[in-house]
């Protein structure tokens, strides 16, 4: 067993410490990203194995994550089907074991349960899985905390805010096992982010036209599409600026490029870091393949950006701690969506994109944001209330574990 160091922001010493396991679901962006960003953070000398349950199932239990996988990427394709998928995540319940829980669970318990080197994990059925293995650490990235996040064990878990610890302890889960990290950002915004807010808040009481950061989840589901592409061409015409980030081999990079051609509006193309370099371009589509370039291309551009116009998911901390406006597109898909949007609104740091009318209105919505000063509120109303560095303390409790 391992107990975690008394003090979070003490200095990681390179001599003496463990190394610290992953275990990645590797679905959508969310749990995934929040894995990355520990390890960006960690040295080298305290990353151990590094793991995919696809890799690592086999037979019924591979089949099945599969479909899970399959499930979250056609869940978009309507809204029957979201309305179902959301349901679905809603109604989980990883305190209980479950025939589909046994299944998924399969050969990683073979793997796991008999080591007791640190396991960091992001989701709640690894988390429910292996809860009777030691050294179990869950990072729990999401300001929201939904039931189906609420597992009960041994672990302990890593949540961003004292809200979400409140959620946790209501659950049931010790105060000993529950460690607030701070808001879970990505470190090529954190250590920009004072000097990008102030520029923002220059620009917001200024004149120059202001520039909009657009984003879908992995999923890509229809409805968000439809406004994300409504919203940024409606930016543009009234003379706003956009970067559209989309993947490669996805619908809604190629409804932009269709959208903005039939309304005779140039949208650049840039898909490398270097490319954006230096350009000052009206609509840019940021293409990329991976987690890595999505925030490589990301952290380039966010000097520049004024708001950001995305589902209320991971990115919902940029609002709430990096002084980043948020236009949050409805309707709000899985389970951890409505806490995030509900929290974005009540403290003032976002609206919502409700309906395809309000899409086409966005530009028009952001003059007068701008002009009454709400604009400006609202990025002042997500800076300096949360500390943003969540995920360098996380890797520095890692780097501080002794065994019992």
């Amino acid at each position: 067993m391992y107990r975690v160091g008394i003090n979070p922001d003490a200095a990681a010493g390179r001599d003496g410490g463990t190394r610290v396991n992953f275990l990645y679901t590797n679905i959508g962006r969310g749990h995934p990203h929040y894995l990355d960003g520990i390890i960006e953070c960690l040295e080298p000398q305290y990353v151990g194995q590094v793991a995919d349950v696809f890799a690592l199932a086999s037979g019924v239990s591979l089949g099945v994550w599969r479909l899970a996988r399959y499930l979250y990427h056609t869940a978009g394709s309507s809204g029957v089907t979201a309305s179902l998928y959301s349901r679905l995540r809603a109604n989980a319940d990883y305190n209980r074991w479950g025939a589909v829980n046994r299944v998924l669970a399969g050969g990683l318990r073979q793997r796991f349960l008999s080591d007791e080197t640190p396991l960091v994990v992001a989701h709640p059925l690894l988390v429910s899985a292996l809860r009777d293995r030691p050294a179990v650490f869950y990072q729990h990235g999401e300001i929201a905390a939904p039931r189906e996040s609420l597992v009960r064990g041994e672990h302990t878990v890593f949540v961003p805010t004292a809200h979400t610890a409140d959620a946790f302890l209501a659950a049931g889960i010790a105060s000993t096992h529950v460690v607030v990290s701070g808001l879970c950002i990505e470190r090529g915004l954190v250590t920009q982010a004072e000097a990008a807010f102030h520029a923002r808040l220059a620009r917001l009481s200024g004149k120059a036209p202001l520039c909009g950061a657009f984003f879908s989840t992995g999923a890509e589901p229809r409805l968000h599409v439809t406004k994300l592409v409504e919203a940024a061409l409606s930016t543009v015409r009234r003379g706003g600026r956009v970067f559209v980030f989309a993947t490669e081999a996805g619908s809604f990079g190629a409804r932009l490029v269709a959208k903005f051609s039939q309304a005779g509006v140039h949208l650049e193309h840039v898909r490398t870091v270097e490319a954006m370099r230096d350009r000052n371009h009206d609509a840019v589509l940021c293409l990329y393949s991976n987690r890595r370039e999505l925030n490589e291309l990301t952290a380039e551009i966010f000097t520049q950006c004024d708001y950001v116009v995305s589902a209320a998911h991971e990115r919902a901390s940029w609002a709430l701690g990096l002084g980043l406006p948020m236009f949050v597109v409805d309707p709000s898909l899985g389970s951890f969506a409505p806490g995030n949007r509900e929290l974005i609104l009540r403290r003032g740091v976002g609206q919502p994109i409700r309906s395809k009318v309000e899409a086409v209105q966005l530009g028009s919505t952001i003059e007068r944001l701008r002009s009454s000063g709400d604009l400006a509120r609202m990025a002042e109303s997500g800076w300096g209330r949360f500390d943003i560095d969540g995920f360098r303390r996380i890797a520095r409790v890692l780097t501080q574990l002794q065994p019992c």
